[in-house]
C-alpha cells in the first residue's frame, strides 16, 4: 500500500481502510488542507458506519443524501473537494448520532473562522495547553492502522477521537468572548504549573492527573475550571491528612488551603478583591459578586500580567 502503510489481515474493515489510506493519500500530496482532511475522514468513517442512516437531509426540498454517492463524491480522483464544497455541503445535512457542535467545528475549520490544529499523534497534556494559551486547540487524527480501528486511550476508535476533539474545539471556539476568556485562563494556568510550590503538588500522582484534565481536556467557563481546581486541591489536602474526600478538612487542612488559594492569588498577580474571593471560595462564602469580581480578572491576563488586547487571529481569512 501507498505510504508504508500495510493493511492488519485480521482487519474487517477493509473498504473503509483503503479509502481512507486514498484519502491520506491527497492530504500527503498537498492536495487536501488540513481542513478538509480532517473532514473526509469523518464523512468516510461516518458513511461506512451507518450506510443508508450516515445522513438525513436539513430541508424538504433536498435531495435525500445518498452513500455511494458521497463516497464516490469524497474520493473522486485527482479532483479533491475544495473546502468551500465540504463546508456547504456540512451546511445541508444532518448526522446520524453526531452532535450539531462536530460539522460546525469542522465547517468553522474549512472556512477559516476556527482556530484549529490538526495532529496525527496524541500530544501530551502539557502540549495542549501550550497551544491553547497560543488560541490553538488540536485535533487529533490518528491515520496509523489497524491502530485507527482500534481503542485510543477511552475512545473505541480513531473516529470517536476525532469527534472527540471536534466537541471541545466547539466549547473552545463558538463563542468569540468566551474564547479569549479561556486562552486567558489557560495563560495562567500555564503559569501556575510551572510554579515551585505547585510542582511539588504535582508530586501526588492522582493531582496531577487532575491537573492534567484541567489544562487539556476541559474547556469550559473559566469560573468552572477554577471551582474544579479549588475541588481537587481540597481532595490534595485531604490525602495529606490521611483522609476520604467525603471527610472534613481540619483547621490545619483549612488553613492548608487558604494558603495555597494566597499564593495562586499572588501568582496570578490578583489584586486585594481578587485574592478576597479566592480566598471566600475555600472557605465556602462564595458568591455570585465574588464569581463576577474573578471573571474580570480571569479574562483580563497576558503572560506578563498586564492587561489584554483584543487577541489577533491569523488563523482566520480575510
Amino acid at each position: 500500500m501507498a505510504h508504508g502503510v500495510r493493511l492488519d489481515q485480521g482487519a474487517e474493515k477493509g473498504r473503509l481502510f483503503e479509502d481512507l489510506s486514498l484519502t491520506r493519500h491527497h492530504w500527503e500530496a498537498q492536495q487536501l488542507t488540513d481542513a478538509a482532511y480532517a473532514t473526509v475522514f469523518f464523512l468516510l468513517w461516518q458513511i461506512d458506519q451507518h450506510g443508508a442512516r450516515f445522513a438525513s437531509r436539513m430541508h424538504r426540498h433536498q435531495s435525500k443524501p445518498e452513500p455511494k454517492t458521497a463516497r464516490d463524491t469524497l474520493l473522486q480522483a485527482g479532483a479533491p473537494l475544495s473546502d468551500e464544497a465540504l463546508a456547504e455541503y456540512l451546511n445541508q445535512v444532518r448526522f446520524f448520532k453526531i452532535p450539531p457542535s462536530i460539522p460546525k467545528a469542522l465547517q468553522g475549520w474549512l472556512v477559516g473562522q476556527w482556530p484549529l490544529h490538526l495532529l496525527t499523534r496524541i500530544p501530551s497534556p502539557k502540549e495542549v495547553l501550550s497551544m491553547q494559551t497560543q488560541g490553538l486547540r488540536p485535533v487529533t487524527l490518528i491515520h496509523d492502522f489497524p491502530r485507527a480501528f482500534r481503542p485510543i486511550l477511552s475512545k473505541r476508535n480513531a473516529f470517536d477521537f476525532l469527534c472527540h476533539d471536534l466537541e471541545h474545539a466547539a466549547k473552545f471556539c463558538s463563542d468569540h468572548a468566551q474564547l479569549q476568556t479561556q486562552i486567558a485562563f489557560f495563560r495562567r494556568l500555564e503559569v501556575l504549573m510551572d510554579a515551585p510550590f505547585f510542582q511539588r503538588l504535582l508530586g501526588d500522582p492522582v493531582f496531577h492527573e487532575k491537573m492534567d484534565y484541567l489544562i487539556s481536556d476541559m474547556n469550559t467557563h473559566p469560573i468552572h475550571g477554577l471551582r474544579y481546581l479549588h475541588a481537587i486541591l481540597i481532595e490534595r489536602v485531604l490525602r495529606e491528612e490521611g483522609k476520604t474526600t467525603q471527610e472534613r478538612l481540619s483547621e490545619v487542612g483549612r488553613s492548608s488551603l487558604s494558603t495555597l488559594m494566597v499564593k495562586i492569588a499572588s501568582l496570578w498577580a490578583f489584586d486585594d478583591q481578587g485574592t478576597q474571593a479566592l480566598l471566600n471560595l475555600a472557605s465556602g462564602r462564595f458568591e455570585a459578586a465574588d464569581a463576577d469580581v474573578l471573571e474580570i480578572i480571569l479574562s483580563s491576563f497576558t503572560r506578563q500580567g498586564t492587561q489584554d488586547q483584543e487577541l489577533e487571529v491569523p488563523w482566520r481569512r480575510a
